[in-house]
């Protein structure tokens, strides 16, 4: 029998129907490979087409310019005398727009937003359209506010309802107790301290809830330096630049404030030189002012009135006795006065004991006819 021929190693011929299937399954998987690179550009096209553009970042820098640029401007319309109820603000696009219920302003009130919008960034320009009524203020080629003023409608004939103010002293310390304060249904006014850790948070917070800010101004008792009236007091031997520098940072650190009283000052309210550069300071800068009264001998008054300034006096301070039923008894006092002599102003602190008395009388205005309002609405021009 002749031997076997040896086939290890040669390569069996690929058969025409082996061939086909390869190729048919090469052509799948190329046609599915396609399939999904158009798939992913369909879903991303749909993707962009459904979903809301995103939003413009604006860099921080200028976010926070344009904060700062806001705050001074709402204080100074506030300063004017204009009301937040008179007070509409629009935005539109990149720019806001103030309608305000108010006479035109006076020229120094618009050289001082000026002044005090150039400090924080020198691009800043007010352009003033008297006879349009408005203020344009650009930022070097934008425009980002629109002031607009409409006349307020005549003055009705006063009526004979009598009126008072309580001004909370001493805010600035505890956030909580003055979203508290700015909860209730009562027309408060806020003093809050410039050198106080939330002074800041304090007065926007105020500000928000359509409360009256001003400034809680430390001033140097008679117990000094036994008795601290707290950072950057006025002093009485201070020169008048001083006073000004002082003050001007009491303002960076309380935005939204419209007027200021004293904080202590038993001795420096009794200090003529002292009081009239205070008065200066706050004339230039609109605001006006509230004696409260710390010294019988207090000259304030008489240095707001010789200033120019809108002025007023406590009548009351409702907390000296840190009871809530004597609290009541002073708040019931106060009202009593009120109708007495047509007005009345009191001071109180952010006593627990305060709070609950004044929650006990919210109602006591209304029952007794007499409107609570902000200081500013009690001042002697």
């Amino acid at each position: 029998m002749p031997p076997r021929k040896k086939t290890r190693g040669k390569k069996r011929p690929v058969s025409k129907k082996s061939a086909n299937q390869h190729l048919k399954v090469g052509l799948a998987l190329l046609f599915l490979l396609v399939f999904l690179i158009g798939a992913l550009v369909f879903l991303g096209q749909l993707r962009s087409r459904l979903l809301p553009p995103p939003a413009k970042v604006v860099p921080v820098a200028e976010s926070v310019i344009l904060e700062a640029m806001r705050v001074e401007i709402e204080s100074a319309l506030l300063r004017s005398g204009a009301s937040m109820e008179g007070l509409e603000i629009i935005a539109e696009g990149g720019r806001t727009r103030f309608v305000v219920v108010a006479d035109f302003p006076a020229a120094p009130l618009l050289d001082n937003l000026d002044r005090r919008l150039q400090q924080i960034s020198a691009d800043i320009r007010l352009e003033i359209r008297r006879q349009q009524g408005e203020v344009a203020i650009h930022r070097g080629e934008t425009l980002p506010f629109l002031l607009q003023f409409r006349l307020p409608p005549p003055l009705e004939p006063a009526g004979k309802r009598p009126r008072l103010a309580i001004i909370i002293d001493d805010l600035g310390r505890d956030l909580e107790t003055a979203r508290t304060l700015a909860g209730m249904d009562l027309e408060l006014t806020f003093a809050v301290l410039p050198g106080t850790e939330n002074a800041s948070r304090v007065a926007t917070l105020a500000h928000r809830y359509q409360r009256e800010v001003m400034v809680h101004i430390p001033m140097e008792p008679l117990s000094y330096p036994a008795t601290n009236p707290g950072r950057d007091a006025l002093l009485v031997g201070m020169s008048a630049e001083e006073i000004h520098r002082r003050f001007h940072g009491f303002l960076e650190r309380v935005p939204y404030a419209v007027g200021g009283n004293n904080h202590m000052g038993s001795r420096f309210t009794e200090n003529r030189p002292g009081m009239a550069a205070v008065m200066q300071v706050m004339k230039g800068e609109g605001l006006f002012f509230v004696d409260s009264r710390t010294s019988a001998h207090s000259v304030a008054y008489d240095e707001a009135r010789r200033a120019g300034l809108p002025a007023a006096g406590r009548d009351v301070f409702l907390d000296n006795v840190q009871d809530v039923e004597a609290i009541v008894v002073e708040i019931r006092r106060l009202v009593r006065l009120a109708k007495a002599q047509g007005t009345a102003v009191g001071i109180c602190h952010p006593h627990p004991e305060t709070l609950e008395a004044l929650r006990r009388e919210a109602g006591i205005f209304r029952r007794e006819g007499v409107e609570l309002v902000p200081a500013s609405r009690l001042l002697v021009r």
